[in-house]
């Protein structure tokens, strides 16, 4: 029986977007993009809305929004509408709004946009302050890592998930083992998967959050006869 394994929001800055490329497959029909740190499916950008367009039957629009690093538009079509709008007036939302926008990568004539999935409206402006620090946070864990290996070797935290899901805790230098990655660079993206709240450290080990329940009912925990 087969379970759908989340696919997280990474959190960037918009100028960190133009330094990646389109994976060239999809895999279940999500087309990710391929960072220097890891390849993505999603991503989260919080910043102004500095500009907004519809067109006049109402079935296409897209809001433009600014993080201090750069610009890109947010667009959507028919009822997706919606999630760039205000409740509150049914119109786009305002220039000057804060938003944290999770989106997907699409590109239109060579130019990236983000296709909304949800787009939050943020009331404290101490929020994008915050979002500052957990970018550089992540931004200095990827630069201390070893520069040996190729940044080729960087997987997709949707693998490091499968392999904790299917075989159980392991241990950084087990996964970088049987991924056939450097470990230094691995490190750097489970430590990503730890904020995200997907695993867990136990005595050197790492957990997938839902590895433990599945295997407590199976008679499987480590350590049992």
């Amino acid at each position: 029986m087969s379970s759908t394994i989340p696919e997280p929001a990474h959190k960037v800055w918009i100028e960190e977007l133009a330094e990646g490329r389109f994976e060239d497959i999809s895999i279940n029909q999500v087309r990710y993009f391929r960072l220097p740190w890891g390849s993505v499916s999603k991503v989260r950008v919080m910043g102004l809305v500095i500009n907004s367009w519809m067109n006049d039957d109402g079935t296409f629009a897209w809001i433009e929004i600014h993080d201090g690093s750069g610009s890109i538009q947010v667009k959507a079509w028919e009822e997706d509408i919606d999630r760039i709008t205000d409740p509150n007036t049914g119109k786009l939302l305002k220039t000057g709004s804060l938003v944290d926008v999770i989106g997907r990568i699409r590109s239109w004539r060579d130019t990236l946009y983000l296709y909304p999935v949800l787009v939050i409206r943020v009331r404290d402006p101490n929020a994008i302050f915050l979002r500052e620090l957990e970018i550089l946070r992540r931004k200095l864990r990827y630069q201390a890592a070893p520069r040996g290996a190729s940044r080729g070797e960087v997987l997709s935290l949707r693998t490091i998930i499968k392999l904790l899901k299917e075989i159980g805790p392991l241990d950084s230098g087990e996964m970088a083992d049987l991924l056939k990655v450097d470990e230094g660079l691995l490190i750097v993206q489970l430590h990503e998967l730890e904020d995200l709240g997907l695993i867990y450290e136990d005595n050197g080990k790492y957990v997938y959050v839902g590895w433990g329940d599945k295997h407590v009912k199976q008679g499987r925990v480590s350590g049992d006869a």
